[in-house]
């Protein structure tokens, strides 16, 4: 691939990201705290699927370092979009919000593990 395809399809590609994360932190309801978390979190979450795919398919995207970083983050961030709503308005009931925390903990936890192994398969290979 020449150099111009190449940064092109990444100018591309971080368009679209930052333009949909973006959209989706601005029409979500709540504070600006919590439409730049919902932001990071949906731009965060597309390196995840990138990272995922290129798992499947068992190409190496991403460093061993990049991996884990969104591995950390994809929990760091169901903590952050979840928990400074639930204390922001700890007076309202919290039920509803806390039942689709426990889901997308958990799914973020199956995809914690699947990036931390890639990331230790990575390590592994480069100590080889």
């Amino acid at each position: 691939m020449d150099k111009t395809n190449k940064n092109l399809s990444i100018i591309i590609f971080l368009f679209i990201t930052i333009s949909l994360s973006a959209a989706s932190g601005y029409q979500y309801v709540g504070d600006f705290i919590e439409k730049g978390l919902n932001a990071i979190s949906f731009f965060i979450g597309y390196f995840v699927l990138v990272a995922m795919f290129g798992i499947f398919k068992g190409v190496t995207l991403f460093t061993r370092k990049q991996l884990l970083f969104l591995a950390y983050s994809s929990i760091v961030f169901v903590f952050a979009v979840y928990l400074y709503p639930y204390f922001k308005y700890s007076d309202q009931n919290q039920s509803a919000l806390m039942s689709t925390f426990v889901f997308d903990l958990i799914l973020n936890t199956f995809i914690f593990t699947v990036l931390y192994k890639e990331a230790s398969n990575e390590l592994s290979k480069s100590n080889r």
